[in-house]
């Protein structure tokens, strides 16, 4: 028996992982046997499902009735819930509303899904994947709906793989495959897990499975070198990818970070039907609408705008900046006073980025034009680019010796001639 024939005979399946119908609660537990012959060889096999409902009461007294499910698989799961999801949700467009949450840390995620499942008052269903030889739990998946109000219903899934392995791992990949926004909480990583969870998702989402358009990552608020990172990554072109820094300080105000992206990207064509674009990474609506599609500035050209900035007294060093990554396209220093303009661009983007946060809450609509930053001894001018928002031009100053008014009008010559 092929895997897929039997995930389309599994009611378990059909509940967990297709449109769901209301359960009826069951006492005790069943027993369903799947006589699979010796096609547990030949892929996924289930040798019994073991279904549980458990009755108990949330934090305001309601009655909650949490749904386990016991499936006992031989060969490989992931294929099996893989191919049935190829099957049912072949079309985001037309496929009930999924959003799945990775949890490296394992902090917020199964919080979410149960506080989520106790204010709407829907089951929180369990799929407990056990080995057939050992028994032992390789994942558990759980997953609640939530009605909204005039909204269409959304599925809230997360994975916890228990046993190491390339198989079990492909289980999230499988569950962000076909939804239609994955969420990564990401808490505190050290430096090289961050970077092997960034080449996992960026491998994966190059899958040609893979079909979910929005890619969410949750950061802690001040983490800029995080974000870089994420900026940085050669995302494929189909995937948006959205940064929030908000601070997550319980499973409620993870969800509203959650569910502000989503309701800015749930109406978007490629956030519902998988249309394979070109799409930018996204730092918000506001901050996208300000966003003007122009082609890169080349190096060449930009090394050329900063010829004669050296002449400028008091001026110890320019660059122009991506503000997307914070490296540098071009730049200009003297030899007789070196300044590090790769860190100075790095920190400068972060600074940039709090201004455009902070311009945002205040209400205000238009682009920053220009920040400054002063010391006793230093002076940093910011300025970004009229004509290509992801582009910044940076100055370093010797304040007790620079004019800033000269400096200013010499960098708005430098705009004129990248425009």
């Amino acid at each position: 028996m092929s895997a897929l024939s039997l995930t389309q005979r599994s009611p378990m399946l059909s509940s967990l992982f297709g449109e769901l119908e209301s359960s009826k609660p069951s006492n005790g537990r069943s027993a369903r046997a799947s006589s699979h012959g010796d096609a547990a060889d030949q892929g996924f096999a289930a040798t019994a499902i073991l279904e549980t409902v458990v009755s108990d009461l949330n934090e305001s007294g309601h009655l909650i009735d949490r749904h386990q499910h016991d499936l006992v698989v031989s060969g490989s799961p992931a294929q099996a819930i893989r191919e049935h999801f190829a099957a049912t949700r072949s079309d985001l467009e037309t496929a009930s509303r999924l959003i799945t949450l990775i949890d490296p840390s394992g902090v917020w995620a199964a919080e979410v899904v149960r506080a989520l499942s106790d204010a709407g008052g829907r089951p929180l269903d369990r799929l407990h994947l056990r080995e057939q030889a050992t028994l032992r739990t390789l994942a558990t998946i759980e997953r609640t709906t939530l009605v909204r109000r005039h909204e269409e219903t959304l599925k809230i899934y997360r994975a916890d793989v228990r046993v190491q392995g390339r198989e079990n791992a492909e289980i999230p990949v499988v569950l962000m495959e076909r939804s239609h926004m994955t969420v990564v909480i990401v808490g505190a990583m050290q430096s090289h897990a961050v970077d092997a969870l960034l080449d996992d998702l960026r491998e994966a989402c190059a899958l040609p499975t893979w079909r979910c358009p929005n890619l969410l990552f949750l950061v802690p608020p001040g983490a800029s070198t995080m974000t870089h990172r994420i900026k940085a990554v050669a995302w494929p072109l189909s995937v948006t990818v959205h940064v929030s820094d908000e601070a997550m300080t319980s499973p409620s105000s993870v969800w509203n970070a959650m569910l502000r992206v989503w309701n800015q990207v749930k109406k978007l064509p490629h956030a519902r039907a998988g249309v394979r674009t070109p799409a930018p990474i996204s730092f918000g609506l506001a901050e996208a609408a300000s966003r003007q599609s122009t082609a890169p500035i080349e190096p060449a050209r930009a090394q050329l705008a900063l010829a004669h900035m050296l002449h400028l007294d008091g001026l110890l060093g320019c660059a122009v900046v991506d503000s997307n990554t914070g490296l540098v396209l071009a730049r200009e220093t003297r030899e007789d006073h070196p300044v590090d303009m790769a860190l100075s661009a790095s920190t400068s983007t972060s600074v940039l980025q709090a201004h455009q946060h902070a311009a945002r809450g205040m209400g205000l609509a238009d682009p920053i034009e220009e920040v400054i930053t002063s010391t006793p001894t230093r002076q940093h001018v910011l300025r970004t680019l009229p004509g290509h928002a992801d582009v910044f031009l940076l100055t370093v100053l010797d304040r007790q010796r620079a004019n800033l008014s000269t400096v200013r009008f010499k960098l708005q010559e430098v705009e004129r001639n990248l425009s």
